[in-house]
């Protein structure tokens, strides 16, 4: 398996289809990074509201949390349908 191959590889959920969950909270987490980094270089005067950071943080945080649930989370094997024979009269 590749470093690209793996990176795709969790954004996906465990049918094999691209998730939301991982995307969104990836984004938020660059967000946040870039938020904080910014805030690092400039003055007090010029800064995010402490409720959008902390709303961006709640978000990621849910995403991270629900996408690690149902990767762990088991699901239970489906029974296989059996179809009844028909009766002739």
């Amino acid at each position: 398996m590749t470093f690209q191959q793996w990176i795709i590889d969790l954004f996906k959920d465990e049918r094999g289809s691209t998730s939301i969950k991982p995307v969104v909270a990836f984004i938020g987490t660059l967000f946040l990074c870039g938020t904080m980094t910014a805030n690092s270089f400039s003055h007090e005067d010029f800064k995010p509201a402490d409720s959008l950071v902390d709303a961006v943080m709640i978000i990621t945080a849910i995403g991270l949390g629900a996408d690690s649930l149902d990767k762990f989370s088991k699901r239970k094997p489906e029974e296989p349908k059996s179809e009844e024979p028909k009766i002739e009269e």
